[in-house]
Order: structure tokens, then C-alpha cells, then sequence
């Protein structure tokens, strides 16, 4: 019977089943050898296996599942968490490709009806849980199959279905079903191979190196600033220090009675160290002229090494500060040959504005000679921009020349630019518009403006030449602004736009002069008396078109006043009814009083 039924299962389930039906026929061998029928077993309090010798059931060892060659045991998983590791690939359920069964994932194997199922969750049971006896069909299925005992079964689960949790029962710990991932973790945690969203070694949402990802963040690295040789950790003993150096470190930079002659011979090691550069720069301060050039004597061959280092830094900016003209222009001198590429660096940036701020004029045409090399890349990095609105505002107006012609091969490309519109702006507040008649005939062209006002960086460029520049320029701005105002007004960055001539015209440098243009952007805007749908009625129901109405409200003066009030009291009923609406009330209760 028991060969019938090994050829019927290796017809209906192939090799897989076959294997089933034979380690069913074993186990019903060992059984009868033990001397009597298996009895019905109830599930055991204790861990392990079953022992199934006659009527007494003892506990044994815990079956282990073979596993394929290469593939470590983890054992027993605790704590894991549903859905921990990866989920199994899913087959089509009209697939009759048969699963690998040496796969732990998919722990004992059984039969029903030719297809296989899963008699116990991946590998060894947890704590506590007795293995699950093998399932054989019930009596009106296979009469008289040897090995069959009436074993309450487990529930199948097919492979491809989600898994089964096992969890809940008293005295042990929860275990899913599928455990395929070795290393596997909760999608919300780290670590686990391949495991949360970073996938890969390490899992979690940066992979393998999210913790330490997370503490370079924490230690706020500068923005933008290039990987270099880390600094030595404060607490570091394997760093060899010297005597002088660690006494400060010990004591702090304040409180040390060390002097500055002792530090001399160590002063590379201290500037380069944070006690030992704060230790300097508060010696600097009160030192003698003779300890000063002592320590510029032996900083001056390092200046562009320690100008891009984290604290040594602050100790070339503090013989800026202090030091003698020729000590500046000895380290001027040695900045000028890198200067392009300090001037590109979080830390070699602030050296470089400080030398410019300090040097002589002489000393201030030589680092601009560098300069000249890369103005355009120099205008377009995060750090190098500051350079070169440091030379704009410290240089003379001649000596600048060479970034006015940069910018004015590239006026619109710099004029949206986050830092180009910066560099702009500065040159429309510290230089003649003679020598920026080129740059600004561009930007005045009415496409361009419009454009510019548009944008959310050349906005601040427009803005800029209503408060900075020639009378005429603010004349051509405002009249561009004035043929379109509704969609300027409803624009976001084209909005702050339309403030500003209301502002300039009103009350600015140029305000007597600019009477005719405020007039006629008056009347654009308020319309005719008693007429609807105005561009003042149009703006004041928009985010940010309403901003502009509470501005003309602030700027307008005579009867322009009561014809404003007139035009919106005509649309009081919308008003009451929109958030932006009530600004407009609250604004002419403001400016008006009563109701």
C-alpha cells in the first residue's frame, strides 16, 4: 500500500512529493519499531522535538532542517516583527512550477491532494512550541496508509500566500512564518541585509552607513564643503600631542597658564588643534610685537595649508587682524597662487574676505589679478561668490572692472542665478552707472524686466534698480510693471515687484520726480469712479495680489484715498466672504477707523 501510494504522489506532486511520501513512510516504520501505534498527542509546555515510543511521549532533541550547501543555520528567530526580511517571490497561481522544498523558508513540507504545504513556519519552532506531527491524509482519503495517525494538523499555507503569524500562544516568544531573510529587520529599523528602504548591507533608509551618515550630520559639516582628513576627535588619546598642548587641552584655553612663548615651538600643532586655536587667538590679542612676528614666523610658509583647515582657520584671520602691513602682505603673497581654489572652500572663503578686507590696495590688485582667471566660476559657487562680493564692496570702482565685464557678457544668465543676482546687486549699490551701462541697458529691455520680475532670483535684481539705480531706469521698470499689473500683482515674486514702485514711487530718492508715473499707476489700478472690475478688484481676492492692495492702502495720499475706498466698498459683500478679503477690511479699518 505504501509503494501504491509512494508511485500515485510521485505521478501527481513529482520529485518534491515523492520525498514527502517517503519520509511520511519512514517516520510510520520508526514508529511501529518502537513497538506499538502513535498515540494522539497533545502539544507540550516544553521545547524540543517528540518522541513517539508507544504510549509515552518524552521530549526530544529538535529536529533541524537540512539546508542547502553554503547556507548558515540562524536558528530560532525572536522579536522580529511581522513582515521581517524579505517577502518571497510570489508565483503565478496558475503556475504548477513546484517550489524548491530544501528552501528553510518553507520548513516541513507536507502533501494535499498532490500539492504541497507548508506543516511549520521555517525552521525549528520557537520556545516552547512542539513540532507539528506529520500530516497524513484522513481515513476516507487513503485507508489504511501506513503511519496514519488522527494528529491534529497545522494550518496549510501555500507557498506565494502572505505568511501565517504564530504568535499570541502563552510561554513563548511571536514567530512568523517566513524568516528567508538571515539578517533580515523591520523596514523601520536599520542594519539586516537588504532589509528597510536603503536596501543593500546595512538596510535602513541610508543603507549600510546611515548611522554614520547621521552623525556627520549632527556634527554639522559645512554646507557644500569638500571631504577632507577629518580632526582629530577631542577625545583621541592615541594622537600623539605634546606636553604644551595637551596641558591646554586639560586645563582649556582660557584657564591655562601656559604662555605664548611656551606654545612657540608647537604653534603648526596648536593652530591646527581647537583648544590650541582658540588658545593662540586669545594670546595674539595681548601679545608683544616681538611674540607676535615670533608666531608669524612660524605660521607665515603654512598660511594656504592652515587658511582651509577647520581651526587653523581662525588663526590666519586673526594675523589679519593684528598683524603688521608687511606680515599681511607676506601672507597675502603666499595666499595669491591658490586663491581661486581657496576662495571655492567653506573655510579658505572667509581667509580670503578677511586678507581683501585687511591687505593695502596694492596688495588687493594682486589677489585680483588671480581672481581674473575665473570670475564666472567663482560667481556661481556657494563660497565663491562671497569672494567676489567681498572684492565688489572693499575694492575700488576701477578695480573691479573685470567683474563688471564678466557679468555683463552674462547679464540675464546672472541675473536668475542664486548667486549671480547677489553679485549683481552689489555692483548697482557700489558702482557708477557709467561704468554699468551695458549690464543695465540689458536688463532694462521690457522682455527682459518682465522676465526677471517673474523670476524668483532676478526679481531682487529688479527691486534693486528701483531702489539703486538712475531715474530713468526706475521711470522704464514702473511703466513695464504699470501696462500689466494685474498679472504682475497675482504673481508670487513679480508681486514683491509691484510693491516696490508703489514704495519708490511714493516715497523714494526719486519720489518728486516720479509724479507722473505714480499717478498713472494710481489710476491703472483703481479705475474709473463707480466702475467694476477694476484691476484693483480683480487682486484683492488673490494670495498674494492682496498684499499689493494693502500697500496702496499704506501709500496713497489725497483723493486717491477716498476713491480707493470708494472702489472697494462696491465690493465689501466678497470681501467678507474671503480669507484674503478680511485682509483688505482689516487694512481700511486700519487706515479709514469705524466700520
Amino acid at each position: 500500500m505504501a509503494d501504491d501510494a509512494t508511485s500515485f504522489l510521485e505521478k501527481r506532486g513529482g520529485a518534491a512529493a515523492t520525498a514527502a511520501a517517503a519520509a511520511q513512510a519512514a517516520n510510520a516504520a520508526a514508529n511501529a519499531n518502537r513497538g506499538g501505534p502513535p498515540s494522539r498527542v497533545q502539544p507540550s509546555g516544553f521545547g524540543g522535538g517528540l518522541d513517539f515510543s508507544g504510549s509515552t511521549l518524552t521530549t526530544a532533541e529538535p529536529m533541524r532542517i537540512p539546508l542547502p550547501e553554503g547556507q548558515p543555520d540562524a536558528g530560532p528567530k525572536r522579536n522580529t516583527g511581522r513582515g521581517s526580511g524579505k517577502t518571497p517571490q510570489n508565483r503565478s497561481k496558475h503556475s504548477l512550477t513546484q517550489p524548491d522544498f530544501s528552501d528553510p523558508s518553507l520548513g516541513g513540507c507536507g502533501l494535499m491532494g498532490g500539492m504541497p504545504w507548508v506543516s511549520y513556519p521555517g525552521g525549528p519552532p520557537a520556545g516552547g512550541m512542539p513540532h507539528a506531527p506529520p500530516f497524513m491524509p484522513p481515513p476516507f482519503m487513503m485507508q489504511g496508509y501506513p503511519g496514519y495517525s488522527p494528529y491534529p494538523m497545522w494550518p496549510p499555507a501555500v507557498p506565494g500566500m502572505p505568511p501565517m503569524y504564530m504568535g499570541g500562544m502563552p510561554g513563548m516568544q511571536p514567530t512568523p512564518v517566513s524568516q528567508s531573510g538571515a539578517h533580515a529587520r523591520n523596514k523601520n529599523q536599520g542594519g539586516g541585509a537588504g532589509g528597510g528602504r536603503g536596501g543593500g548591507a546595512g538596510g535602513g533608509k541610508d543603507g549600510g552607513a546611515s548611522k554614520e551618515n547621521n552623525q556627520r550630520k549632527r556634527r554639522g559639516k559645512a554646507k557644500g564643503a569638500k571631504d577632507r582628513e577629518p580632526s582629530p576627535s577631542l577625545d583621541d588619546d592615541s594622537i600623539e600631542r605634546s606636553e604644551a598642548l595637551k596641558e591646554v587641552r586639560r586645563s582649556g584655553s582660557s584657564k591655562s597658564a601656559l604662555t605664548l612663548e611656551q606654545a612657540l615651538p608647537h604653534v603648526l600643532e596648536f593652530a591646527r588643534d581647537q583648544h590650541g586655536s582658540r588658545f593662540l587667538q586669545a594670546k595674539l590679542d595681548e601679545a608683544t610685537p616681538e611674540d607676535k612676528e615670533k608666531v608669524f614666523q612660524a605660521i607665515c610658509s603654512e598660511t594656504a595649508a592652515l587658511a582651509n583647515d577647520v581651526f587653523g582657520n581662525f588663526v590666519i584671520q586673526k594675523l589679519f587682524d593684528i598683524g603688521t602691513a608687511e606680515q599681511k602682505k607676506a601672507m597675502a603673497l603666499k595666499l595669491q597662487p591658490h586663491i581661486v581654489q581657496l576662495s571655492k572652500e567653506a573655510y579658505g572663503c572667509r581667509v580670503i574676505q578677511k586678507a581683501i578686507t585687511a591687505v593695502s590696495k596694492e596688495s588687493q590688485l594682486h589677489l585680483a589679478q588671480e581672481l581674473k582667471k575665473d570670475v564666472i566660476s567663482l560667481i556661481e559657487n556657494m563660497h565663491g561668490n562671497h569672494v567676489i562680493q567681498k572684492c565688489i564692496e572693499q575694492m575700488p570702482p576701477d578695480s573691479v572692472v573685470f567683474i563688471i565685464e564678466s557679468v555683463q557678457e552674462r547679464t540675464e544668465a546672472m541675473a536668475v542665478h542664486s548667486y549671480g543676482c547677489r553679485v549683481i546687486q552689489r555692483l548697482l549699490e557700489h558702482c557708477d552707472s557709467q561704468k554699468l551701462h551695458g549690464m543695465l541697458e540689458m536688463i532694462l529691455q521690457e522682455n527682459t524686466v518682465r522676465k526677471l520680475a517673474m523670476d524668483p532670483y532676478g526679481n531682487y535684481v529688479v527691486q534693486h534698480m528701483l531702489e539703486h539705480g538712475r531715474l530713468e531706469d526706475k521711470k522704464r521698470i514702473i511703466e513695464t510693471i504699470q501696462r500689466d499689473i494685474v498679472n504682475f500683482a497675482k504673481n508670487k515674486c513679480s508681486s514683491n515687484v509691484a510693491e516696490k514702485c508703489f514704495e519708490i514711487a511714493t516715497i523714494g530718492e526719486h519720489a518728486a520726480q516720479l509724479e507722473t508715473e505714480r499717478s498713472a499707476l494710481m489710476n491703472k489700478v483703481i479705475g474709473a469712479p463707480g466702475e467694476m472690475g477694476t484691476p484693483l478688484h480683480q487682486i484683492t481676492d488673490d494670495k498674494f495680489g492682496n498684499y499689493i492692495v494693502q500697500r496702496i492702502l499704506e501709500h496713497s495720499r489725497g483723493p486717491e484715498r477716498d476713491r480707493i475706498r470708494s472702489s472697494l466698498e462696491q465690493i465689501k459683500g466678497p470681501l467678507e466672504s474671503s480669507a484674503n478679503g478680511k485682509h483688505i477690511l482689516n487694512a481700511l479699518k486700519k487706515e479709514f477707523g469705524g466700520e
